[in-house]
């Protein structure tokens, strides 16, 4: 258990220069490296052009393959993951452009992808990396990665991709060059959290508790706490992160993991804007708090459902029920008033996020990817 728990890090080379995603673009799971599921450069879809929102086009899973994940989104092209493989396609039409098969698991699971406009990056669940070029699918580079964790995670920032998790026999993370799939740090006993801020990502400590601050590109500690945080995301300016303990939810700065403030009885996946977190209450998942920001005072409540996601001056969540399945609502994001939706969009709720980028809001429900625009 103490040789698992050794900290490794390798000399580490200059990180290459590469592409960043456009701000407006839907990179990876929350959006982007913050993962605070927050697009400020949406425009097109708002509280004045609900009511016009219509379906273009949809893409259901083929083949027996299960789990389709929320797309990413760069430029005009779109990501779609599920246990079958990775797709690309059209975003304004929904037409195949090229495909990466995986091959037939009998613990089929889909890939965590991202990308930086020129690469998608995906970290499979059988224990590998790799790096797909945007225009043609081919293979750019492969890594292994020696967790095959089932709930592992993928994130790219900054000219650096980190992969990793715990499968049960193997913990650690792994860092990569993204343009080179150059090795360049590797922690094992410790599983990655979701957000990157002020440079920084979270290490958690299973074996031992408490949890680092690492310097993303060379994994060098910058601190470290013996409280067992959970890193749910940063906030738009990267200068702190929202993490929770328990059900404490607590924004620390990223700079030093000092306390700004705390807040009991919250859990769960939020999203975060320049005002306000949204998260669940830990008695019910499906109740969505508004805490403020820079305060950590509760503005409101409502249950309006899962997986909350900010763009375009709209906070959308999805809800599930026996009698209606998936519905999505669409709340004001100060008050938490629901909006009047088109039946066609209320109806098509899902367990991922709501992605809303370039004009588009892409929903699914683990087996149909339906996309709508303004008419």
């Amino acid at each position: 258990m103490a040789a698992l728990a050794a900290t490794l890090v390798a000399a580490v080379p200059a990180v290459a220069a590469t592409p960043r995603p456009a701000a407006s673009d839907w990179a990876q799971e929350g959006h982007d490296a913050t993962h605070d599921g927050f697009n400020p450069d949406e425009y097109r879809i708002t509280a004045g052009t609900l009511s016009r929102l219509v379906q273009r086009w949809s893409i259901s899973t083929t083949g027996g393959a299960v789990e389709q994940q929320a797309p990413i989104v760069a430029g005009s092209q779109l990501f779609l993951a599920d246990s079958a493989g990775i797709r690309a396609y059209l975003a304004a039409t929904g037409a195949a452009d090229w495909q990466f098969a995986l091959p037939a698991s009998d613990n089929p699971q889909a890939p965590a992808v991202a990308t930086d406009g020129q690469s998608v990056v995906a970290y499979l669940r059988t224990g590998e990396l790799i790096s797909l070029d945007t225009a043609t699918g081919s293979v750019r580079w492969r890594s292994p990665v020696p967790s095959n964790a089932p709930a592992g995670r993928v994130l790219l920032d900054r000219g650096v991709v980190v992969a990793g998790g715990n499968d049960g026999e193997n913990l650690g993370v792994w860092a990569f060059e993204a343009a080179t799939g150059k090795p360049l740090w590797h922690r094992l006993g410790l599983d990655p959290q979701w957000p990157v801020a002020d440079g920084k990502m979270l290490l958690s400590r299973p074996y031992r508790g408490g949890l680092q601050a690492v310097d993303l590109a060379t994994g060098r500690v910058a601190w470290e706490t013996e409280n067992d945080w959970f890193g749910y995301a940063a906030d738009p300016t990267g200068r702190f992160f929202l993490v929770g303990q328990d059900t404490v939810l607590l924004k620390v700065r990223a700079d030093s993991g000092r306390v700004v403030w705390q807040a009991g009885g919250l859990s769960g996946s939020p999203a975060v804007d320049h005002d306000r977190v949204y998260i669940a209450a830990e008695d019910n998942p499906e109740m969505i708090v508004a805490v403020d920001l820079h305060t950590g005072e509760q503005r409101w409540r409502l249950a309006a459902g899962l997986m909350p996601s900010v763009a375009g001056g709209l906070l959308w969540a999805s809800h599930s029920s026996p009698e209606q399945g998936w519905q999505l609502e669409a709340l004001d994001p100060a008050t938490g008033v629901p909006f009047d939706l088109p039946a066609a969009v209320h109806s098509a709720g899902g367990v991922e996020r709501a992605v809303v980028t370039h004009g588009w809001l892409y929903t699914t429900d683990g087996a149909t990817l339906r996309a709508f625009t303004v008419g």
